[in-house]
């Protein structure tokens, strides 16, 4: 009888779908469209942005974690009891990373509200005061090194890489450094992302590009 209402399976095993990403955090270099891509085949036809155009790495990280979360909120109802339609009431999107390379430009970012000046071979970053917001799109960018990952290019197989683009972020947790002579020192930034109004709803916060 139990054929009659459902089809028995095993499970398979689905090597190619582990990942071990090795990823390059890239930061633009200004703001939206003076870093983020907009020329290849997906933004001209779908407005969605892969990768930066413009940027600096990160270099090693002590720590890496992409968080995107939609929140969800029941619409109430009078007359059903349960609550049994949700609707969508905001995103929060986040990229938190622990820097080992300590570059003055990532420095400049984690103050958000100074603008770096540069004096020849050295530089300066005021800040209090200001009403400056820096604000910059983030590209994570792997390839998977697992001994499983796919040779050839296809999702529907295996995932040989991709990239999360984030459109418009801002270091939410400042700047942190704990100073120990006797270990090399790392910052902990966490990045919170801003949707771009302009662009169309479902699409204003980033995108996730598997190869």
């Amino acid at each position: 009888m139990a054929g009659t209402y459902l089809t028995p399976c095993s499970t398979s095993a689905t090597s190619a779908m582990l990942v071990k990403p090795e990823t390059c955090i890239q930061v633009g270099t200004a703001r939206l469209y003076g870093a983020l891509e907009v020329t290849s085949f997906t933004y001209l036809t779908y407005g969605i942005s892969i990768g930066l155009s413009a940027s600096f790495q990160l270099g090693i990280l002590a720590d890496l974690t992409f968080s995107h979360k939609p929140e969800y909120a029941a619409i109430e109802s009078y007359n059903v009891g349960d609550d049994s339609l949700y609707e969508v009431t905001g995103e929060e999107t986040t990229l938190t990373v622990e820097i080992r390379q300590f570059d003055s430009r990532m420095l400049e970012l984690a103050i958000g509200t100074g603008s770096r000046i540069v004096l020849g071979d050295e530089a300066v970053i005021p800040f209090g005061g200001g009403c400056n917001m820096l604000r910059r799109p983030y590209s994570l960018e792997f390839v998977n090194a697992s001994c499983f990952a796919p040779t050839s290019q296809d999702v529907t197989l295996g995932v040989t890489g991709g990239a999360t683009t984030l459109y418009d972020c801002f270091i939410q947790s400042g700047l942190e450094w704990a100073m120990n002579a006797k270990e090399t020192n790392t910052v902990p930034l966490e990045m919170q992302a801003l949707p771009v109004l302009e662009r169309t709803r479902g699409r204003r916060l980033g995108s996730l590009y598997l190869y």
